[in-house]
C-alpha cells in the first residue's frame, strides 16, 4: 500500500551508467595509444564492461529483491520501477551491439570511422541513462518531500547521482556528435553538427534545473563535462592545458534563473536563462570549438542558427520534463 523503493539499485545503476559514459569517451582517446588495433583488453573496453555488469546488477536487485517502505505511511501507491525497466532494455540493445561490433572485427579488418554497432552502443547508453535519471528523480523527489526517509549521506548521495547521471547523459550524446564533427573536420557540415550540441546541452540542462532548482545544479552538471574532457585531452592524450571556459555559460545559466525567478515563474526563468547556453556555444564546448568550430567565435548565419537551437533543445526539455512529471503523477494514487 506504501511507496516502493528502489533507492540503493538507482545508486547503483548510476554510477553503472556514468562509467560507462567515461569509458567510451576513454575508448576513443585510447585508440591514439593501439592506432588500428583494438583488442578486447584495451582498459576503456573492460571498464565498460564493468560498467555495463553494475547496471546489469543494478536492474536484477531492482526488479527481484524485497521491496524497501517509507519509514511511516503514507497513501501514496507507487512501485519505482519503470526506469529499472527501460535500463534493462537499454542493456539488451548494448548486447546485442556487442555481439555485432566483435562479429564486424572478426569477418573485416576495417570498419567504418562511424560504425553502426557503436552508434547501437552509444543508443543503449542513453536509454540506461535516461532509466536511471527517471528513477532516480522520483527518489529524489520522494526524499525532498520527506515521503522516502533516509539518512543525511544517502540524502546527498542521492543528488550527486542525479547530477552525475544528467552529466552522463549529456556527455554521452555530446561525445558522440564531437566524435562526428571530428570526422566531418574542414567539410561544409560542422556547422549543423554544432547545432546540434546547442541542442542537446539545452534539452539536458532545463531538465536538469526543473529536477533540481537549487543554485549551482547546472554549473555542477557542467562541472562534471569540463572535468572528463580535461583529464582525457590534458593528461591522457597529452593535448596543452587550457582553461575550461565552458564552465562560464553554465554559471551563468545559475544565476540568471535565481535573478530572474524573482519576477517570473520559475520554468520561465530556467527557459529564459538557458539562452545563454546556445548564445555562449564557442564558450560552452571549449576546448573543442576552438579545433572544430573555430568560426563559432564570430557572429554569422551558422552562429544564429546554433543560438536557435538551443532554444527549441530548451523548449522541448521543458515539455519532456513536464510530460514525464505528469504522466508519473498520474499513475500516483
Amino acid at each position: 500500500m506504501a511507496y516502493a523503493s528502489r533507492h540503493s539499485s538507482y545508486i547503483l545503476g548510476s554510477i553503472g551508467a556514468s562509467i560507462q559514459v567515461v569509458a567510451g569517451w576513454w575508448d576513443v582517446y585510447s585508440h591514439l595509444l593501439f592506432g588500428n588495433v583494438d583488442p578486447w583488453w584495451n582498459p576503456a573496453h573492460l571498464t565498460l564492461y564493468f560498467g555495463v555488469g553494475l547496471v546489469i546488477l543494478a536492474v536484477w536487485r531492482g526488479l527481484h529483491t524485497t521491496q524497501t517502505k517509507p519509514a511511516f505511511a503514507t497513501p501514496i501507491r507507487f512501485s519505482n520501477t519503470s526506469g529499472l525497466k527501460l535500463a534493462g532494455f537499454g542493456v539488451i540493445i548494448q548486447i546485442i551491439a556487442a555481439v555485432w561490433n566483435e562479429i564486424v572485427h572478426h569477418l573485416f579488418l576495417t570498419e567504418p570511422k562511424i560504425a553502426p554497432a557503436h552508434a547501437l552502443l552509444t543508443f543503449g547508453m542513453l536509454i540506461i541513462g535516461f532509466g536511471m535519471i527517471i528513477g532516480l528523480s522520483i527518489e529524489n523527489g520522494m526524499i525532498r518531500h520527506d515521503i522516502l526517509i533516509v539518512s543525511k549521506w544517502k540524502r546527498w548521495l542521492t543528488l550527486a547521482c542525479v547530477i552525475l547521471t544528467f552529466a552522463s547523459i549529456w556527455l554521452a550524446v555530446a561525445g558522440s556528435l564531437i566524435y562526428i564533427a571530428r570526422v566531418l573536420r574542414g567539410g561544409t557540415l560542422t556547422w549543423p553538427v554544432g547545432v546540434l550540441l546547442a541542442f542537446v546541452a539545452a534539452l539536458v540542462l532545463v531538465p536538469t534545473k526543473r529536477v533540481l532548482p537549487d543554485f549551482g545544479s547546472v554549473t555542477s552538471t557542467g562541472a562534471i563535462f569540463n572535468c572528463v574532457a580535461f583529464v582525457l585531452l590534458v593528461e591522457y592524450a597529452g593535448a596543452p592545458a587550457y582553461v575550461p571556459w565552458g564552465l562560464i555559460p553554465l554559471a551563468l545559466f545559475d544565476m540568471l534563473v535565481l535573478l530572474a525567478s524573482r519576477v517570473v515563474a520559475f520554468e520561465r526563468a530556467v527557459l529564459f536563462s538557458s539562452t545563454v547556453v546556445g548564445l555562449l556555444f564557442y564558450a560552452t564546448y571549449y576546448p573543442f570549438t576552438l579545433y572544430l568550430f573555430p568560426w563559432a567565435s564570430s557572429f554569422g548565419l551558422p552562429v544564429m542558427a546554433i543560438v536557435v537551437g538551443g532554444f527549441i533543445g530548451s523548449y522541448l526539455g521543458d515539455k519532456i520534463y513536464s510530460g514525464l512529471a505528469s504522466f508519473l503523477l498520474s499513475g500516483v494514487t
